[in-house]
């Protein structure tokens, strides 16, 4: 017998589809002018960021899709889908551009809110869907995270879709074009950073087994849905195994992706991601207390727990693995922005005891958000780096304060204002932010500027590195850097007859100066962040070319 909670509910009409495709939309569309404004703004610093950009560039470069490389060395830790998307962007200029590289994010962030608020009209109504997606647009995290160049928010993109194609033939059965497109969402989700793609299958099948045990399973059968599944899949992951030099299943699957999570995780690192979790969800963070209150109470509806599992399944999976980053929460944001909103549209509004908590830590995260976010503006400089900085700093400051204290005040006094009264101050306080932000790293990691030295010494030669990864260089730079990694290559280098260039940070840097094995002279240096960054080579006669 299939319980009440999830019985079949009428299939909505065509106007009703329209209506919350209009809904999604506009919530997609906020996203849209808070996100994209800023699209290939900031350099890309970070080594990660410039991998997936050199991997694009090299496939552009050399007509491939499959055989990507970075450094003359085979990349085979992550599916090509974020790259792929860089370099068809890239196909009409030729070159992978800061530009090109942000795009596919922004618009994954924009496709992760258009499908939470679709996502959360179907569970809850036209108002708390909308909402769902105002409250996830405007999350710390979520928005640092629109503004990163990793796969990530690919993943919460399909992901979403997939729950919203789940639900949908979840309550209007009988849905077998939805559970095809559930299959298909979970099979991308996975092409665009493996494993972490398959949350919204375990999300699935959890739900199924709260909802009527193990026989419950069988509502995910769809032959349909295996062979889109499988069909997406194959498509790139056969090319991709062919293309690779290592055995597929021990070091790709097993090394790379499983065996990355899999392992116990450390006490320390635990508690940190829960700290995260509460800062990435700033300036919603108190109000997430009230749903998680009231969900046992709420427990036999198949909404509500769908929303809540959906939280809760990738955090716990997170939580427990073997390496924890970050950005491993991003997947959790948008439920915890759905059961937000469920409670603002059903509950608000009420004066119960734990609202009255909620409001009081309200105003005590209102300081400590505040704290957290400007303990690394501390550093002098950190603050030479923003011009301007003392009355940018007390702006954002004294609209932080606004914020909270309009949040107590609607949760306590009109709460049906809360959420576009928040979402929209916290826009506010985002925008100017983001070029803060963005202006300020321009400045400090000066990857293009640094390049452009190195260039001025190396005159189209070789170049070394040794110290660190650096891939931004390689890409500013527009040719691969020869990693030094040993002393025997160090000094086979150095004592190359063409004299190449080698930039070494200050680390690496004062080990060869006080060896003097090889004679060198410095050319250039220059700071980058906190990396004094040395541009050496062999001493004698100008090199030639």
């Amino acid at each position: 017998m299939i319980p009440e909670s999830a019985s079949p509910r009428p299939s909505p009409t065509a106007v009703e589809r329209r209506r919350r495709l209009t809904r999604a939309a506009l919530a997609a569309l906020f996203t849209a002018v808070l996100v994209l404004p800023s699209v290939g703004a900031r350099q890309i610093v970070s080594g990660d960021e410039a991998r997936f950009a050199l991997l694009a560039q090299d496939m552009l470069t050399r007509g491939t899709w499959f055989d990507a490389r970075v450094r003359e060395e085979r990349y085979r830790n992550k599916p090509f889908m974020y790259p792929w998307a860089i370099k068809l962007l890239s196909m009409p200029g030729g070159r992978v551009t800061q530009t090109t590289a942000h795009l596919p994010i922004a618009v994954g962030a924009i496709g992760a809110v258009f499908f939470t608020a679709l996502l959360g009209q179907q569970l809850f109504g036209a108002r708390a869907g909308v909402w769902a997606g105002l409250i996830l647009a405007t999350s710390y995290a979520f928005f640092a995270h629109s503004q990163t160049l990793l796969p990530d928010m690919l993943v919460v993109a399909f992901g979403m879709a997939a729950l919203s194609a789940f639900w949908a033939a979840m309550s209007h059965p009988p849905g077998p074009r939805a559970l095809v497109a559930f299959y298909a969402c979970v099979a991308l989700g996975i092409f665009a950073k493996g494993p972490m793609g398959a949350l919204p299958l375990l999300v699935a099948v959890a739900w199924l087994l709260t909802e009527e045990g193990w026989r419950g399973l069988r509502r995910l059968g769809s032959k349909a849905g295996a062979v889109a599944f499988v069909a997406l899949s194959l498509a790139w992951l056969v090319p991709f195994v062919f293309a690779g030099g290592r055995t597929f299943a021990r070091s790709v699957v097993w090394e790379d992706w499983l065996g990355w999570y899999l392992g116990g995780p450390h006490p320390l690192r635990v508690l940190n991601f829960w700290l995260e979790a509460a800062k990435g969800l700033i300036p919603w963070t108190t109000l997430f207390l009230l749903p998680l209150l009231a969900v046992r109470g709420q427990w036999r509806t198949g909404a509500v727990r769908l929303a809540f599992l959906a939280w809760l399944v990738p955090f716990v999976v997170m939580m427990v693995s073997q390496n924890h980053r970050t950005r491993y929460l991003l997947p959790t944001y948008p439920a915890a922005a759905l059961m937000i909103a469920w409670w603002m549209d059903t509950r608000g509004g009420e004066r119960s005891r734990a609202v009255r908590v909620v409001s009081a830590l309200s105003c005590v995260g209102v300081v400590a958000a505040f704290a957290v976010t400007a303990l690394p503006w501390l550093d002098p400089a950190e603050r030479a780096a923003v011009a301007g900085f003392w009355w940018k700093a007390g702006l954002i400051a004294a609209g932080a304060v606004a914020l909270g204290a309009f949040l107590v005040w609607a949760l306590r006094r009109r709460a049906s204002v809360l959420v576009p009264g928040v979402a929209l101050g916290m826009a506010l306080l985002l925008a100017p932010g983001v070029w803060i932000y963005t202006n300020s790293t321009n400045r400090q990691e000066d990857y293009r500027a640094l390049a452009a030295l190195v260039e001025r010494h190396a005159v189209g030669g070789p170049v070394g590195i040794i110290g660190g990864r650096f891939f931004s260089i390689d890409f500013y730079l527009g040719r691969a850097l020869t990693s030094v990694r040993t002393e025997s290559a160090l000094a086979e280098w150095l004592a190359r007859p063409d004299r190449p260039v080698l930039v070494a940070t200050a680390k690496a840097w004062q080990p060869i100066k006080e060896d003097g094995a090889v004679r060198t002279e410095v050319l250039d240096s220059m700071l980058v962040r906190s990396h004094e960054m040395f541009i050496v080579r062999r001493a004698g006669a100008t090199a030639s070319r």
